[in-house]
């Protein structure tokens, strides 16, 4: 009868244990799983965007493919702007887990729960899209030239579009494949040298194709007309006249100084014909020429740039009859020395002669200028491929700070390369220095993963040769194994976050 009890009494504690586990558990898996789905769908959207970031890095026509989980519960997605999300139920109710690139994006997810392998792609119009996508609009041409009357015959037509892509023009207004001439240029700017052509009227009809093969379907027109005669007529009744202009000066006054080498010289022009053009001469040399010359008013030339010195100045005029006419002449003193020192630019790396097995070059470099800033420099870029073909680029850097590391990061094509940087300085002269050459070899193609996901990569893109991830940071105080590397755990000057995973710790170490 006890053990009876006993038992009983045991069967009841039990039940009522399970009465309060199971709720327990229940809710517990249920949190775990709800967890589980939201750690899923932010992996996704931050693995997505921090993609994105890296292949817009590496420019258009750059690639790479991500593996995600798409948790059970998503019912919608946002790719647009800068965002990409995932719309979840969870609870009852959505929740938006989103994340943001630093490129403009576009494109589609799955929702269907499963594991996806997403392509993610800078397109040529510079947004990446994400997922599947479509470019269906064809390119437009924002600009042409030259358009109207001109007055010189050694022509170079210009077409400039709202996306990279190649162009034709035609002398009649047939469709792209049908044109015979093409147009230099494969982004935006697309221009060909037409040289020396008689005077007369001129007509050309220019369409273009994108990466995506769309093609324009009407024409953009270049119309243009060659007048280099000098006309205006006479006011003598078609007789020829014999007198000259009378040039009267008016600024500066004789013997004046200025301080800015930059001077307006302003003057009266009378005539019995048309004045076709006045020039300005300093010392005997000819500074200046300006056409449209007003025989009522006040006529201006402004020269800039005069350097240092005292200077004699004149006008001369000449009339449609080949009359010239000279003015008085002035003194005027030049108290401004001009800069003509040229900006002094050295190349940091890659070293000469390097071997990259990474397509994603950092060319860094150092600019300094004694007398006036630096404005701009650019990178060119001179490269023969493997199979033969020649490859040239001119990349500006408009954001300049002086005697510090300044660089332009490129994806290549396996090649040979030649390379080198100018540097214009803020001066009236534009003056330009320009660097040593150097060379680097790519082994690689741009185009297929985006290495700078790895520690190879990111040392590379840094300008270092080579670079591995350690497991602990010790091992990055032991060199991580390679001659020449710093100690590159946190907080050192190029230790990085690129370390994948795994088994091994977020560390890089670099060979300098």
């Amino acid at each position: 009868m006890q053990k009876s009890q006993v038992s009983l009494e045991y069967l009841l504690i039990t039940g009522f244990i399970f009465v309060i586990i199971i709720p327990i558990f229940y809710y517990s898996l249920r949190e775990s799983t709800e967890q589980i789905r939201l750690n899923q769908a932010e992996d996704a959207v931050i693995t997505l965007a921090k993609t994105a970031d890296s292949v817009y890095a590496l420019g258009p026509g750059s690639r790479d493919y991500v593996e995600i989980m798409i948790p059970p519960g998503v019912t919608g997605y946002i790719v647009n702007d800068t965002e990409v999300s995932l719309i979840i139920g969870i609870g009852g109710a959505s929740s938006e887990i989103s994340y943001f690139s630093q490129a403009m994006l576009t494109g589609s997810l799955p929702t269907t729960a499963g594991a996806y392998t997403i392509p993610v792609e800078t397109l040529e119009s510079g947004i990446v899209q994400i997922g599947a996508g479509n470019d269906t609009m064809p390119p437009v041409i924002l600009y042409t030239y030259p358009n109207g009357r001109i007055n010189f015959n050694d022509i170079t037509i210009k077409a400039n579009t709202n996306e990279p892509a190649l162009c034709k023009y035609d002398a009649e207004d047939i469709d792209y494949a049908s044109m015979d001439s093409v147009f230099v240029g494969s982004l935006m700017g697309h221009e060909i040298h037409l040289g020396v052509l008689d005077d007369g009227n001129y007509i050309s009809y220019a369409r273009c194709i994108d990466a995506s093969g769309n093609v324009m379907h009407s024409s953009a027109i270049i119309n243009f007309t060659i007048n280099t005669t000098i006309t205006g007529g006479n006011q003598t009744n078609g007789t020829y006249e014999p007198d000259p202009p009378i040039i009267t000066l008016i600024a500066p006054p004789d013997n004046s100084t200025d301080s800015d080498g930059i001077v307006l010289f302003q003057y009266n022009a009378t005539d019995a014909s048309t004045i076709a053009f006045c020039k300005l001469i300093l010392n005997n040399t000819v500074e200046g020429l300006v056409a449209n010359i007003s025989k009522t008013g006040i006529n201006n030339m402004t020269n800039a740039g005069i350097d240092y010195g005292r200077y004699n100045w004149s006008i001369n005029c000449t009339d449609v009859h080949g009359n010239e006419g000279a003015s008085s002449t002035r003194k005027i003193f030049i108290n401004y020395v001009q800069d003509h020192d040229v900006p002094v630019v050295y190349l940091m790396s890659p070293a000469n002669s390097t071997t990259r097995n990474n397509w994603l070059v950092k060319f860094a470099y150092n600019v300094t200028d004694q007398t006036s800033a630096v404005s701009s420099c650019t990178l060119h870029m001179n490269g023969t491929m493997d199979t033969g073909e020649k490859l040239s680029w001119d990349i500006v850097d408009q954001t300049i700070s002086e005697n510090s590391a300044e660089s332009i990061t490129i994806p290549l094509f396996r090649a040979n390369y030649t390379w080198q940087m100018s540097c214009i300085d803020n001066s009236y002269n534009a003056n330009t220095g320009y660097s040593e050459k150097r060379n680097i070899r790519i082994n690689v193609t741009a185009g297929g993963e985006a290495f700078i996901n790895s520690c190879p990569g990111w040392c590379g893109w840094q300008g270092l040769s080579n670079g591995l991830c350690a497991q602990t940071p010790s091992k990055c105080d032991n060199n991580c194994g390679l001659p020449n590397s710093p100690s590159c755990y946190s907080g050192s000057s190029v230790s990085a976050q690129y370390c994948l995973g795994g088994s091994q710790a977020n560390t890089c170490c670099c060979i300098l």
